[in-house]
């Protein structure tokens, strides 16, 4: 996987979707939310959407640019 963008998402729910992008293909799982907590704790995520705190957590960027399109 050539620069994975990481995403974890929240939903008001509390269930958890993990997603990663490569190379123009994605590829979800769902967690159990003691998972996810963990990887909290463990990952650094490029987005972590949680809608019941109504918030999103976007972490900065290289000046190289990880997003490339």
């Amino acid at each position: 996987m050539n620069n994975p963008i990481k995403i974890l998402h929240i939903d008001g729910d509390y269930r958890v979707v993990y997603m990663v992008i490569s190379d123009g293909k994605q590829v979800k799982s769902s967690l159990p939310l003691e998972i996810a907590v963990s990887m909290l704790k463990n990952e650094k995520f490029d987005l972590i959407l949680s809608e019941p705190q109504n918030i999103a957590i976007l972490t900065p960027q290289t000046a190289a640019g990880k997003w490339s399109f």
